[in-house]
């Protein structure tokens, strides 16, 4: 084996390897983000359906109770289908604060009478 075929060999083992490197960092990549939406899902599910109010929840009661930071809740928020956003208003009518309500088929509607 010349000294050619030496570089060539590791060559191509060093693109496969980076390859494989970079698959297992983008699934594990993918699989944070699906846990980060997954626990938000779950939790915010869960106060909906303990029906002390309307389940809804601020960013930062959602960091100190999921220790996720700030970028984390709103990223995971925004990517799923079954959690909306609902601002909070002030007294003089605006948005002063963001709130999350979970919003899945799985809980019933609130009855207002």
């Amino acid at each position: 084996m010349t000294y050619m075929d030496g570089l060539t060999v590791a060559a191509n083992w060093a693109t496969i390897l980076t390859a494989a490197i970079a698959s297992a960092a983008y699934s594990r990549f993918v699989w944070g983000q699906w846990q980060r939406r997954n626990s938000l899902e779950t939790y915010l599910r869960e106060e909906k359906l303990s029906r002390r109010d309307e389940g809804r929840r601020s960013v930062i009661h959602l960091m100190a109770n999921l220790a996720m930071t700030e970028a984390e809740i709103l990223a995971a928020a925004f990517q799923s289908k079954r959690i909306t956003t609902v601002p909070g208003i002030d007294d003089n009518g605006r948005a002063s604060r963001l709130l999350f309500e979970y919003d899945g088929d799985d809980v019933p509607a609130p009855q207002k009478f």
